[in-house]
């Protein structure tokens, strides 16, 4: 009895073994099967066209862990696997059972931190997230600035968005901002042409945008060029100090002035960086205030950081940009909209003014011409 009893067990862990074996064997087949064809559908469920992801899997390969597991996860997989969670701002339980990327929510994960922390290597990072290095590369952007917008001297515009996630374990004061939840303070910049120069990721979301500029790199690049003569600026609202390397408008200038007349054109400008970051968050949508990131600080850091080297890449091949579901918009608007509010500091506010009433006269002897 006993013996027929220990047959039976093992016959029916062989054949739970054979069965094991057969559905891996379909999940691979089925990997390998290609459901998307087209471009169109490339680009709307991963952001990428095809060529791009093959360009982005021979970038990213020398950074990449090797698999030495037989049957493990190819590259291609993990990279599509995490352009949809990054484009979705799907959990990964949901891209687990994806047909496209038939895996399980732990490889998902695996998968997803291996191929964001490739994206965040510094060799990609500084190939796509560029800020001038020299005065011919910050001619070339001032000169695209004044062709679409008819201010001299400005290499980009500047501003601050949120990116919500969990409560982290440490220093929760830090992230908590006014809104009442848990973010990071990103910091972007942009030039003319929608492309990200700048990000900064390093404050939560309790930090004003003005604290994150004063204590960025960027700030004192553009101190020191100012210093040796140079004519440079960006363009910010009036959460920042106005300095004379950052214009910020007038508050509530008479009709009719050159100061109105400033405002307008620094506000039409100064569009561009909300159109980049709408770009941004609407291609890669993980990055919605509202859907918030289960992950601690520095994983959430390299998630932006990886969104805006993403964003770059789409941007410069001249890939659509998607557009936001009215529900998203909304909740957007309607959660970052009470958190504008100046905090100026006095470090070199008057210089800066001097410098902004310089730019104004200039824009006003400009106005006809």
């Amino acid at each position: 009895m006993a013996a027929r009893l220990c047959i039976m067990i093992h016959l029916l862990e062989e054949t739970k073994k054979e069965d094991d074996y057969k559905k891996r064997q379909q999940t691979r087949q089925l990997r390998n099967t290609r459901t998307i064809l087209r471009d169109v559908d490339y680009i709307r469920h991963y952001r990428l066209s095809e060529d791009l992801i093959n360009m982005l899997e021979s970038e990213l390969a020398p950074y990449m862990p090797v698999c030495r597991r037989s049957g493990g996860l190819s590259l291609r997989l993990k990279i599509l696997c995490t352009l949809s969670f990054l484009g979705n701002g799907s959990y990964q339980k949901l891209i687990g059972n994806n047909l496209d990327t038939l895996i399980s929510q732990p490889s998902a994960s695996r998968a997803i931190h291996q191929v964001i922390d490739a994206l965040n290597n510094i060799n990609i990072v500084q190939k796509y997230i560029r800020f001038p290095q020299n005065s011919q590369e910050r001619q070339a952007l001032k000169q695209s600035f004044y062709e679409k917008f008819k201010i001299p001297g400005v290499l980009g515009c500047i501003d601050g968005t949120l990116v919500s996630m969990v409560r982290p374990h440490q220093h929760e004061e830090r992230y908590y901002c006014r809104k009442g939840y848990h973010a990071r303070n990103v910091m972007i910049i942009n030039d003319a042409d929608l492309n990200i120069l700048h990000v900064d990721v390093t404050f939560g979301g309790a930090t004003h945008d003005s604290f994150v500029f004063t204590n960025s790199i960027i700030k004192d690049h553009l101190e020191k060029l100012h210093n040796n003569g140079e004519v440079v600026y960006l363009l910010g609202d009036s959460g920042y100090a106005q300095r004379p390397y950052l214009m910020t408008p007038f508050n509530n200038p008479n009709p009719g002035t050159p100061e109105e007349h400033y405002n307008t054109m620094h506000s039409t400008a100064r569009n561009s960086v909300e159109r980049t970051i709408g770009i941004l968050k609407g291609r890669f949508r993980c990055l919605l205030v509202h859907r918030v990131l289960h992950y601690d600080p520095t994983t959430v850091s390299k998630i932006v950081v990886a969104c805006c080297v993403l964003h770059n890449i789409c941007n410069r091949a001249g890939l659509s940009s998607p557009t936001l579901a009215s529900t998203d918009l909304e909740q957007e608007k309607r959660i970052l909209g009470t958190l504008r509010q100046a905090q100026l500091s006095q470090d070199n506010v008057a210089t800066g003014r001097l410098c902004r009433a310089q730019v104004v006269r200039q824009l006003w002897r400009a106005r006809h011409m």
